[in-house]
């Protein structure tokens, strides 16, 4: 389930001493001449950009496109093995000991309905940022790492590539968890090359997909609770706990965002309550679970289950 992989080989991991060796293994080589940084070059490799540089080389891109020739599968603990050893021989580099600098695990989930008509059910997460940054797409951000769920067949046919046959005409439900920054603290251990082709480790990340998703509110199918209403103000708060989850997560995260646009209160801790008051409201006690989280929900535990 890996996708993006980006790495740093280091100068000390370089046979030879030399990063400029694999010049003739590249394409598209355009040299650079910096009075700071000095001479460097980037070039192709498959789908990968390389960075030439004195003290290293980086390699930027998706694993999985590199080597399946698409991104909407994506590599098992195999084919990740295969991939490594691919890449290697093209840049006959030891990529095994090239140090993981960027890591997404995702994978397309096949749904009922469009990705889209999902998100509305997908709150809160704590320590997370919330944002849907467009109709299709749904982010949680924090300063290391995001959650992201997009419409993949949409993707696809914007940028124009071709679908996997297994694949047409289906709602393709994107779910990836991306390490953008800090990995060894996150992980607790320096990821390489190597260490994606470990067992325990492939386990270990497809468990914190898994558990990222998990933790994540989900907004249940809400009725109104005649019965406990017992004074005025309790009705009001009813009504609107109703509203608020007919509405979805959306539209508290829209109303917190003008304010602090807007700079509505002088105190930043009244926007943080603010959010926790209404989103004890959106996640109600109340209704029942809805259709498409259940199914959401068990696609994603299954997926995670039988990641090998």
């Amino acid at each position: 389930m890996y996708d993006t992989v980006n790495f740093w080989i280091d100068m000390a991991n370089i046979s030879g001493d030399n990063p400029f060796e694999i010049l003739p293994y590249l394409s598209e080589i355009k040299e650079q001449q910096d009075e700071k940084s000095g001479y460097s070059c980037t070039g192709k490799a498959g789908d990968y950009l390389i960075y030439i540089a004195e003290n290293g080389i980086s390699l930027i891109g998706s694993l999985a496109k590199y080597h399946l020739g698409n991104n909407i599968d994506t590599l098992t603990l195999h084919s990740s093995k295969q991939a490594i050893e691919r890449i290697s021989d093209h840049l006959h580099t030891n990529i095994k000991k090239a140090k993981v600098t960027r890591l997404d695990v995702s994978t397309v989930i096949p749904t009922k309905r469009p990705p889209a008509e999902y998100y509305n059910y997908l709150g809160n997460k704590p320590y997370f940022e919330r944002l849907q940054a467009t109709k299709d797409t749904l982010y949680y951000n924090n300063h290391m790492r995001k959650v992201v769920f997009y419409d993949k067949t949409k993707e696809t046919k914007n940028i124009n590539i071709s679908m996997p046959e297994i694949f047409e005409n289906n709602n393709l439900f994107r779910y990836e968890l991306r390490y953008t920054k800090r990995i060894t603290k996150q992980l607790k251990q320096v990821v390489t090359g190597e260490t994606l082709t470990d067992k325990v480790f492939y386990r270990n990340i497809i468990d914190n997909w898994y558990n990222e998703f998990k933790s994540i509110q989900k907004i249940k199918n809400h009725k109104i609770m005649i019965d406990d209403i017992t004074s005025l103000k309790a009705a009001k708060e009813t009504l609107f706990a109703y509203l608020l989850q007919e509405k979805g997560q959306s539209i508290i995260d829209e109303f917190l965002s003008e304010l602090k646009t807007s700079k509505q209160f002088n105190n930043r801790s009244d926007y943080t309550k603010l959010k926790s008051d209404l989103n004890k409201m959106i996640v109600s006690k109340n209704g029942n679970k809805n259709e498409l989280m259940q199914e959401l929900e068990k696609k994603i535990f299954t997926y995670a289950k039988y990641a090998l």
